[in-house]
């Protein structure tokens, strides 16, 4: 059902112009937002967490809700890709990075020569900012494998055709350390949050939350640099996509290897605290990211929590 309803959208989402794409997507998932009361009241509580405030202040919940209306964006971009090329991609991009900009900012990490981890957040347009690095260098994101093989192979076809490798998380990190000794970048998502058992603490917005620590663990075996980076939406609704990379991030090893890879997971994720500071509508993050948020949720609901928060197949879940 879920493979039909797919191909259907894709095949709708290509004969249908994007700003009434846009116009229809954001408003069916803001309805969603709306009906699904326990998402509704997470999402409320990340974004007050951010903005150091309580679920009851109106700019939590407006701020909420326009997070769910990008999403619908995101979903609508993303069904579009099929019947998107290339070149219409980048026509649309713009760089805020400033000079070197974000290409000179990539070119700086791989330097070395040991490759790097382009690390973004379940943000804006994140396929997207894929298919403008894998324009100028080799690119490979890292991927969970849909159950059904049908729809593993729309989707991973699907980002095939726009210039991007496919490493699957489930497989050892071995295929992840030769992109990297080749000089190859590995784009991944990192806010998954995890178990305390399962993760490593970090300081997010003032709060201990816990992630997996496996791509700076990654990035301490190979001397890979990690670049965090997005690709954002403008209010308007414009054809225009805004990407930015930066800082670069060089590994540290001092031989205590838990403190280490503490310490790096610590520095990508403040960086990427400033991206969300800045355009916190952006974050489609619909799981509670901090402990204390964690709902009472039945294993039915926690089970359609994750696959809403990590769509379509881009979880990032290495374990140190």
């Amino acid at each position: 059902m879920v493979y039909h309803l797919t191909r259907f959208t894709q095949w709708l989402a290509g004969r249908v112009p994007r700003p009434v794409r846009l116009r229809v997507a954001g408003p069916i998932t803001v309805l969603v937002y709306y009906a699904w009361a326990a998402k509704r009241h997470v999402t409320i509580a990340n974004m007050a967490t951010i903005l150091g405030t309580t679920p009851s202040d109106p700019h939590a919940r407006f701020l909420a809700r326009l997070s769910w209306r990008n999403y619908g964006r995101y979903l609508s971009d993303f069904f579009y890709l099929p019947s998107a090329t290339r070149d219409e991609i980048l026509a649309r991009m713009r760089d805020e990075a400033p000079a070197p900009g974000s290409f000179g900012l990539v070119d700086q990490a791989l330097a070395p020569g040991k490759g790097a981890f382009l690390v973004s957040l379940h943000f804006g347009a994140w396929d997207v900012a894929a298919v403008y690095v894998a324009s100028r260098h080799p690119m490979h994101i890292l991927v969970e494998t849909f159950a059904d093989p049908r729809m593993d192979k729309l989707v991973m076809d699907q980002r095939q055709q726009v210039g991007l490798g496919i490493l699957r998380i489930e497989k050892t990190p071995r295929q992840i350390l030769r992109t990297l000794a080749s000089n190859g970048i590995v784009g991944v998502a990192v806010d998954k949050p995890v178990p305390p058992s399962e993760g490593v603490p970090v300081t997010f917005f003032g709060q201990t939350c816990y992630v997996p620590g496996g791509i700076a663990a990654l990035a301490l075996k190979s001397g890979a640099a990690i670049v965090p980076g997005y690709c954002r939406y403008d209010p308007d609704y414009s054809e225009t996509y805004y990407v930015h990379a930066g800082p670069v991030i060089f590994p540290d090893a001092t031989g205590d290897k838990a403190a280490d890879i503490q310490r790096l997971t610590q520095r990508m994720f403040d960086a990427l605290e400033g991206v969300v500071r800045r355009f916190p509508e952006q974050w489609e993050m619909f799981r509670a990211f901090w402990p204390a948020h964690e709902p009472s949720a039945v294993p039915a609901e926690r089970e359609m929590a994750a696959r809403m928060a990590a769509p379509p197949g881009t979880t990032a879940s290495l374990e140190a």
